[in-house]
Protein backbone atom coordinates (compact mmCIF):
# COMPACT_ATOMS: atom_id res chain seq x y z
CA UNK A 1 0.00 0.00 0.00
CA UNK A 2 1.29 3.54 -0.64
CA UNK A 3 2.45 6.46 1.60
CA UNK A 4 0.05 8.76 2.80
CA UNK A 5 -0.29 11.23 0.35
CA UNK A 6 -3.29 13.43 1.21
CA UNK A 7 -4.44 15.88 4.32
CA UNK A 8 -2.31 19.27 5.65
CA UNK A 9 -0.02 20.15 3.06
CA UNK A 10 -0.13 16.80 1.19
CA UNK A 11 1.07 14.70 4.07
CA UNK A 12 3.42 17.19 5.78
CA UNK A 13 2.21 17.44 9.27
CA UNK A 14 1.16 15.14 11.86
CA UNK A 15 -2.60 15.11 11.29
CA UNK A 16 -1.95 13.41 7.75
CA UNK A 17 -0.77 10.66 9.47
CA UNK A 18 -2.88 7.14 8.79
CA UNK A 19 -2.92 5.31 12.01
CA UNK A 20 -3.63 1.96 9.93
CA UNK A 21 -0.17 2.28 7.93
CA UNK A 22 1.03 -0.15 6.99
CA UNK A 23 -1.12 -2.64 6.25
CA UNK A 24 -0.14 -6.13 7.21
CA UNK A 25 0.20 -7.04 3.62
CA UNK A 26 2.42 -4.30 2.25
CA UNK A 27 5.82 -5.41 1.44
CA UNK A 28 8.49 -4.79 3.79
CA UNK A 29 10.73 -2.94 1.44
CA UNK A 30 8.64 0.29 1.88
CA UNK A 31 8.96 -0.11 5.87
CA UNK A 32 11.68 2.73 5.54
CA UNK A 33 9.68 4.88 3.62
CA UNK A 34 7.33 4.72 6.27
CA UNK A 35 9.71 5.74 8.82
CA UNK A 36 11.22 8.48 7.14
CA UNK A 37 7.63 9.76 6.88
CA UNK A 38 6.71 9.82 10.71
CA UNK A 39 10.17 11.78 11.42
CA UNK A 40 9.49 13.80 8.47
CA UNK A 41 5.66 15.14 9.55
CA UNK A 42 6.54 15.39 13.61
CA UNK A 43 10.22 17.26 12.42
CA UNK A 44 7.63 19.38 10.48
CA UNK A 45 5.15 20.18 12.41
CA UNK A 46 7.33 20.75 16.10
CA UNK A 47 9.24 23.26 14.34
CA UNK A 48 9.93 26.08 17.03
CA UNK A 49 10.89 22.62 19.39
CA UNK A 50 14.75 23.19 19.69
CA UNK A 51 15.17 21.78 23.21
CA UNK A 52 13.93 19.12 25.64
CA UNK A 53 10.25 19.19 26.52
CA UNK A 54 9.53 18.67 30.01
CA UNK A 55 6.11 20.13 30.86
CA UNK A 56 3.48 16.87 31.52
CA UNK A 57 0.48 16.80 29.00
CA UNK A 58 -2.08 18.12 31.83
CA UNK A 59 0.26 20.81 31.61
CA UNK A 60 0.29 21.32 27.85
CA UNK A 61 -3.52 20.49 27.61
CA UNK A 62 -4.16 23.21 30.19
CA UNK A 63 -2.13 25.95 27.86
CA UNK A 64 -3.72 24.62 24.99
CA UNK A 65 -7.30 24.74 26.56
CA UNK A 66 -9.94 26.64 24.47
CA UNK A 67 -10.57 29.96 26.20
CA UNK A 68 -13.47 30.10 28.40
CA UNK A 69 -15.30 33.51 28.13
CA UNK A 70 -14.64 35.79 31.57
CA UNK A 71 -18.81 37.48 30.83
CA UNK A 72 -21.43 35.51 29.49
CA UNK A 73 -24.66 36.58 28.72
CA UNK A 74 -28.19 35.55 28.12
CA UNK A 75 -28.71 38.02 25.12
CA UNK A 76 -30.00 40.36 27.58
CA UNK A 77 -27.91 40.94 31.12
CA UNK A 78 -24.31 40.25 31.10
CA UNK A 79 -22.65 38.33 34.38
CA UNK A 80 -19.29 36.74 35.31
CA UNK A 81 -18.15 33.14 34.53
CA UNK A 82 -18.27 31.74 38.30
CA UNK A 83 -18.33 28.38 36.69
CA UNK A 84 -14.84 29.31 35.45
CA UNK A 85 -13.73 31.09 38.79
CA UNK A 86 -14.38 35.06 37.08
CA UNK A 87 -14.54 37.35 40.17
CA UNK A 88 -15.35 40.76 40.58
CA UNK A 89 -11.85 41.10 41.67
CA UNK A 90 -9.96 39.40 39.41
CA UNK A 91 -11.28 40.74 36.53
CA UNK A 92 -11.08 44.54 38.02
CA UNK A 93 -7.01 43.20 38.72
CA UNK A 94 -6.97 42.04 35.01
CA UNK A 95 -8.32 45.11 33.59
CA UNK A 96 -5.93 47.18 35.93
CA UNK A 97 -8.95 48.39 37.85
CA UNK A 98 -8.34 49.93 41.26
CA UNK A 99 -10.70 50.02 43.83
CA UNK A 100 -12.04 53.28 45.35
CA UNK A 101 -10.21 54.35 48.42
CA UNK A 102 -13.35 55.60 50.04
CA UNK A 103 -16.81 53.49 49.99
CA UNK A 104 -19.85 54.53 51.91
CA UNK A 105 -21.32 52.27 54.85
CA UNK A 106 -25.42 52.72 55.14
CA UNK A 107 -26.36 51.91 58.59
CA UNK A 108 -29.93 52.55 59.72
CA UNK A 109 -30.08 54.48 56.28
CA UNK A 110 -27.88 56.68 57.09
CA UNK A 111 -24.20 56.72 54.93
CA UNK A 112 -21.00 56.94 56.96
CA UNK A 113 -17.70 57.20 54.31
CA UNK A 114 -15.43 54.18 55.06
CA UNK A 115 -11.81 53.40 53.87
CA UNK A 116 -10.86 50.54 51.74
CA UNK A 117 -8.47 47.70 52.64
CA UNK A 118 -4.94 49.27 53.31
CA UNK A 119 -5.88 52.65 52.71
CA UNK A 120 -5.22 54.93 55.63
CA UNK A 121 -6.00 58.71 56.28
CA UNK A 122 -3.28 59.35 56.46
CA UNK A 123 -2.51 58.64 53.07
CA UNK A 124 -5.89 60.20 52.02
CA UNK A 125 -4.97 63.35 53.63
CA UNK A 126 -1.33 63.31 52.00
CA UNK A 127 -2.89 63.36 48.52
CA UNK A 128 -5.63 65.75 49.45
CA UNK A 129 -3.23 68.30 51.99
CA UNK A 130 -2.08 70.69 49.14
CA UNK A 131 -5.34 71.32 47.93
CA UNK A 132 -7.00 71.82 51.04
CA UNK A 133 -4.41 74.03 51.97
CA UNK A 134 -4.44 76.47 49.26
CA UNK A 135 -8.76 76.47 49.28
CA UNK A 136 -8.39 77.41 53.02
CA UNK A 137 -5.63 79.39 53.37
CA UNK A 138 -4.35 80.61 50.70
CA UNK A 139 -0.95 83.00 51.14
CA UNK A 140 -1.88 85.83 53.55
CA UNK A 141 -4.61 84.13 55.45
CA UNK A 142 -4.32 84.16 59.32
CA UNK A 143 -4.41 81.56 61.25
CA UNK A 144 -4.68 81.71 65.19
CA UNK A 145 -4.17 78.89 67.74
CA UNK A 146 -3.78 77.99 71.58
CA UNK A 147 -1.11 76.01 70.56
CA UNK A 148 2.20 76.93 69.80
CA UNK A 149 2.46 74.71 67.20
CA UNK A 150 3.33 76.09 63.38
CA UNK A 151 0.16 75.42 60.85
CA UNK A 152 3.02 73.99 58.18
CA UNK A 153 3.26 70.90 60.51
CA UNK A 154 -0.28 70.32 60.07
CA UNK A 155 -1.30 71.84 56.71
CA UNK A 156 2.14 72.59 54.95
CA UNK A 157 3.21 75.58 53.17
CA UNK A 158 5.23 78.33 54.93
CA UNK A 159 3.94 80.69 57.82
CA UNK A 160 5.51 83.27 59.89
CA UNK A 161 4.64 84.62 63.65
CA UNK A 162 2.51 87.53 63.07
CA UNK A 163 1.11 90.35 65.02
CA UNK A 164 2.97 90.38 68.34
CA UNK A 165 1.32 92.13 70.80
CA UNK A 166 -1.48 93.36 68.89
CA UNK A 167 -5.07 93.07 67.86
CA UNK A 168 -6.41 92.80 64.40
CA UNK A 169 -8.73 95.32 63.20
CA UNK A 170 -10.77 95.08 59.97
CA UNK A 171 -9.93 96.93 56.80
CA UNK A 172 -12.00 99.97 56.03
CA UNK A 173 -14.07 99.81 52.93
CA UNK A 174 -15.36 102.86 53.13
CA UNK A 175 -12.25 104.29 50.49
CA UNK A 176 -12.94 107.63 52.20
CA UNK A 177 -9.17 109.35 52.23
CA UNK A 178 -9.56 109.45 56.19
CA UNK A 179 -10.45 106.16 56.90
CA UNK A 180 -8.74 105.34 59.92
CA UNK A 181 -8.00 101.27 58.85
CA UNK A 182 -7.03 100.51 55.56
CA UNK A 183 -4.75 97.43 55.10
CA UNK A 184 -1.70 99.00 52.73
CA UNK A 185 -0.58 95.30 51.83
CA UNK A 186 -2.03 91.88 51.55
CA UNK A 187 1.87 90.51 52.15
CA UNK A 188 2.83 90.89 55.31
CA UNK A 189 5.59 93.79 54.89
CA UNK A 190 3.58 97.15 55.28
CA UNK A 191 0.16 96.28 57.09
CA UNK A 192 -1.25 99.67 58.66
CA UNK A 193 -0.09 100.14 62.65
CA UNK A 194 -1.23 102.05 65.10
CA UNK A 195 -2.77 102.65 68.64
CA UNK A 196 -0.92 101.86 72.22
CA UNK A 197 -1.59 99.97 75.54
CA UNK A 198 -1.65 103.18 77.06
CA UNK A 199 -2.76 106.97 76.81
CA UNK A 200 -1.41 110.14 78.47
CA UNK A 201 -4.45 112.33 79.54
CA UNK A 202 -4.68 115.99 80.83
CA UNK A 203 -7.18 117.77 83.02
CA UNK A 204 -7.47 121.52 84.27
CA UNK A 205 -9.00 122.59 87.15
CA UNK A 206 -9.65 126.05 87.89
CA UNK A 207 -7.61 127.50 90.45
CA UNK A 208 -9.94 128.28 92.71
CA UNK A 209 -13.52 128.99 91.11
CA UNK A 210 -13.39 133.30 92.03
CA UNK A 211 -11.63 135.85 89.60
CA UNK A 212 -8.22 137.81 89.39
CA UNK A 213 -7.99 141.18 92.05
CA UNK A 214 -9.78 144.03 90.42
CA UNK A 215 -7.10 146.73 88.52
CA UNK A 216 -5.86 149.21 91.15
CA UNK A 217 -7.09 146.70 94.51
CA UNK A 218 -10.74 147.76 93.20
CA UNK A 219 -12.13 145.00 94.66
CA UNK A 220 -9.96 142.79 96.85
CA UNK A 221 -10.37 139.09 97.05
CA UNK A 222 -12.57 137.74 99.42
CA UNK A 223 -12.04 136.07 102.58
CA UNK A 224 -11.31 132.19 102.42
CA UNK A 225 -14.59 131.49 103.46
CA UNK A 226 -16.55 129.44 101.46
CA UNK A 227 -14.13 129.49 98.39
CA UNK A 228 -14.84 125.88 95.87
CA UNK A 229 -11.19 125.56 95.59
CA UNK A 230 -8.28 125.66 98.09
CA UNK A 231 -4.69 125.82 96.73
CA UNK A 232 -3.15 128.96 94.53
CA UNK A 233 -2.88 126.49 91.63
CA UNK A 234 1.04 126.72 92.56
CA UNK A 235 0.97 123.56 94.65
CA UNK A 236 -0.54 120.89 95.98
CA UNK A 237 -0.96 121.78 99.36
CA UNK A 238 -1.58 125.14 100.45
CA UNK A 239 -2.44 126.60 103.76
CA UNK A 240 -5.10 129.59 104.52
CA UNK A 241 -2.88 132.08 104.46
CA UNK A 242 -1.92 132.07 100.69
CA UNK A 243 -5.64 131.71 99.52
CA UNK A 244 -6.18 135.47 98.48
CA UNK A 245 -2.97 135.06 96.05
CA UNK A 246 -4.37 134.65 92.89
CA UNK A 247 -2.55 132.81 90.47
CA UNK A 248 -3.58 130.35 87.24
CA UNK A 249 -5.67 127.29 86.29
CA UNK A 250 -3.66 123.91 87.99
CA UNK A 251 -3.08 120.93 84.95
CA UNK A 252 -2.81 117.52 86.16
CA UNK A 253 -1.30 115.11 84.01
CA UNK A 254 -1.75 110.78 84.32
CA UNK A 255 -1.04 107.95 82.27
CA UNK A 256 -4.08 105.72 81.42
CA UNK A 257 -4.61 102.05 80.49
CA UNK A 258 -6.52 102.00 77.33
CA UNK A 259 -6.27 97.71 76.98
CA UNK A 260 -9.46 96.23 76.43
CA UNK A 261 -10.15 92.79 78.07
CA UNK A 262 -8.24 90.05 75.66
CA UNK A 263 -7.06 87.07 75.64
CA UNK A 264 -3.34 86.03 74.23
CA UNK A 265 -3.71 83.54 71.52
CA UNK A 266 -1.06 82.50 69.07
CA UNK A 267 -1.12 84.11 65.51
CA UNK A 268 0.91 83.02 61.97
CA UNK A 269 0.47 84.24 58.39
CA UNK A 270 1.02 82.25 54.86
CA UNK A 271 3.77 83.69 53.25
CA UNK A 272 4.16 80.72 50.46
Amino acid sequence: MGLENTGNSNGTYIDSLDKNNPASTDALSQADEHLRYIKKTIVETFTGVTGEVTATHTAINNKCAEPVSAITSDGTTPSLNSAAGVTPANLGALLNVTAPAITTVTTNGEATPALATGITAAEIWSLVKTEALNSTYPIGSIYTSVAQVSPASAFGGTWTEYGAGKVLVGHDFSGTPDADFVAASIDGSVELNGGGKTVTASITVPRDGWGNEQENNALKEPTPIGRLITGDGTSDNQNFDNLAVASGDRTFTSTVSVLQPYVVVYMYMRTA
